[in-house]
């Protein structure tokens, strides 16, 4: 009976816990007492227990939670040379709110006062003190070089020093002495190659993947890059590889590479955000699309894949080309004739149904083709393109045409952040040649040119120019003319509705001769908001010797950025500083350029 009464209390103890005390306490304040050197703003970047926020009225409190804050806090002092903080964390709960206090000790600070390298023969001591680093004289930092670590790893890697080891020691007294006791080893060899779990897959088909042969020098830089290219196969999820000691052998290793495989045949579906391309020459068109598609990444148990895809999209800021529908067919590999190259083929079908008068359906736009596509990566996101495309389309005034094009493509990505650029440049050149037995010849150029620089740490002046010519383009080719240069909308002259730069009976008008720029200057105000303020200038027209400044049509704004998990979402005012001196408000998902 009393073992009964024990359990019984135990039962209700637990129902109580989960149900009987489940009023939700809301974080009120954060306090801090005697943060000297480090700001409150810095602390609430990188505790979780956080007081409320614009985007989070009311963070649940978890005690454990500022448990850990507090080691993370103490973690994060250390790291600016306070080695003999002392951290105390508090919590007041009244009617359901919770103020939480941190007491800080911050002591003294510590600096490196001395440092002293030892053993090191292929890598000099001031390249070790920088990827370690540690400077003379600054705050030491304890916790930077156990995270900075790797990057000396790294470095004895890419020299073939495997075994190096390195030993670190600090004297702390008044200041901090360091000593870094390095020992080299011997330079390190390739044996063999092992693989686990291919399946069913022809391993020499891995094996011309590699990018090293036996014998060479180990270096991490030539691993990394064979299992990127293992991975672009498009047959494993994941690739490692572990180098193995030679038994007997302080020189040679064995590697040994194990994948797991994707699901070689499924079902994909998505939605959401897909921007999409009316006309060849203008800018993308914000939309909403939903895409279903069948794959099967490894066709006849080769490394060739092949999908089908059926894409529905509905442009959010037009109603000139509202919807669009596609359905594609491709097979790629990244081997063609033996040689590492890339290689889409692509048969596709297209349909835009076109609005003429805003409230009627008047036609649709088909298009129906292949193209033969190769594509070389460069370094990070740049890569050269060439697409080989036959083409036809039409509509229901019988206009049939065709065209057979050859495309080439430089993309050169020097941006820091594709989505939130701080610093770098881009350089875009596509180069289109028509003809080859189709009903229309000419010859198409396009450059895009964009540069950032930081203004400050939490602002970025953004520039973006863009010039387009058309050469031998023939005004009998003007019944469908999707490939000559457009503008207007959130993503080019944001003044102008979109594709209506050149407005004319209110149908789009395009030109031969494009020439866009587009200045900003983005900042920071508030966490996970922006501010940005902007001019844009164009010209449309069929004469090159029309291009100048005096000819552009100009607007300014002002406009505002959110964070998402998308990118940024856009809310822009434009005003015209010519043409009746119009506004716009636009809408757009991740910034402009």
């Amino acid at each position: 009976m009393h073992r009964f009464k024990i359990i019984s209390a135990c039962i209700f103890a637990c129902i109580f816990c989960l149900f009987g005390n489940n009023e939700k306490i809301i974080i009120n304040k954060l306090d801090l007492i005697g943060n000297h050197n480090v700001s409150l703003s810095e602390i609430l970047f990188i505790v979780r227990q956080r007081p409320p926020t614009f985007f989070f009225r009311q963070p649940e409190f978890n005690s454990r939670l500022l448990k850990l804050d507090a080691l993370t806090l103490k973690n994060y002092y250390h790291s600016k040379g306070f080695l003999d903080v002392k951290i105390q964390e508090s919590h007041k709960i009244t009617n359901s709110k919770a103020d939480i206090i941190f007491e800080i000790d911050e002591g003294i600070r510590y600096y490196l006062s001395d440092l002293k390298i030892n053993g090191n023969k292929s890598i000099s001591d001031d390249r070790i003190s920088e990827l370690l680093g540690l400077t003379k004289g600054e705050p030491y930092n304890p916790v930077g070089i156990n995270d900075n670590l790797y990057l000396l790893e790294n470095e004895y890697y890419n020299l073939g020093k495997l075994f190096f080891t390195v030993e670190i020691k600090d004297l702390v007294t008044d200041s901090v002495s360091v000593v870094v006791n390095i020992e080299e080893k011997k330079d390190v060899y390739i044996q063999d190659t092992f693989f686990e779990k291919t399946g069913n897959i022809d391993s020499t088909i891995v094996l011309r993947e590699l990018t090293y042969k036996k014998g060479d020098l180990y270096t991490k830089k030539e691993t990394d890059k064979t299992l990127k290219q293992l991975r672009e196969m498009g047959i494993f999820s994941m690739a490692n590889l572990t180098p193995v000691r030679v038994a007997n052998s302080d020189s040679l290793v064995n590697l040994v590479i194990e994948f797991r495989r994707y699901k070689q045949r499924e079902w994909y579906s998505a939605g959401g955000y897909d921007p999409i391309s009316f006309a060849e020459g203008s800018p993308e068109l914000p939309a909403l699309s939903a895409t279903i598609e069948w794959r099967n990444r490894a066709a006849y148990n080769t490394p060739k894949q092949f999908s089908t895809k059926l894409l529905a999209g509905v442009p959010m800021e037009t109603d000139f080309a509202n919807p669009r529908f596609r359905y594609d067919a491709s097979i790629s590999s990244n081997w063609f004739l033996n040689i590492r190259i890339p290689t889409t083929i692509t048969g596709y079908f297209e349909r835009f149904i076109i609005y003429e008068d805003y409230k009627n359906y008047d036609k649709s736009i088909d298009r129906f083709g292949a193209n033969f596509k190769q594509r070389v990566q460069l370094k990070n996101r740049s890569y050269i393109e060439n697409k080989i495309v036959w083409e036809e389309f039409s509509d229901k005034s019988e206009t049939n045409i065709q065209e057979r094009s050859l495309l080439s493509k430089i993309y050169f990505d020097r941006k820091d952040d594709p989505l939130f650029t701080k610093k770098g440049y881009l350089l875009d050149l596509t180069f289109k040649s028509t003809g080859f037995g189709g009903s229309r010849e000419y010859f198409k150029t396009d450059a895009t040119f964009q540069t950032y620089y930081p203004s400050t740490s939490k602002s970025v002046i953004a520039l973006r120019m863009q010039l387009g010519k058309m050469w031998n383009w023939d005004d009998d080719y003007n019944d469908y003319s999707y490939e000559k240069f457009y503008l207007g909308g959130s993503t080019s002259m944001r003044a102008w509705d979109v594709l209506r730069f050149n407005n004319k009976d209110g149908i789009p008008r395009g030109e031969t001769v494009r020439l866009m720029t587009n200045l900003e200057f983005r900042a920071d105000i508030y966490k996970l908001i922006g501010l940005t303020i902007f001019s844009d200038g164009g010209i449309l027209t069929s004469q090159i010797s029309s291009v100048s400044f005096s000819n552009m049509k100009w607007n300014v704004g002002l406009g505002m950025t959110i964070r998402t998990p998308l990118g940024p979402f856009r809310v822009d005012y434009a005003y015209r500083l010519q043409e009746n001196k119009e506004s716009r408000v636009q809408l757009g998902v991740q910034n402009l350029f």
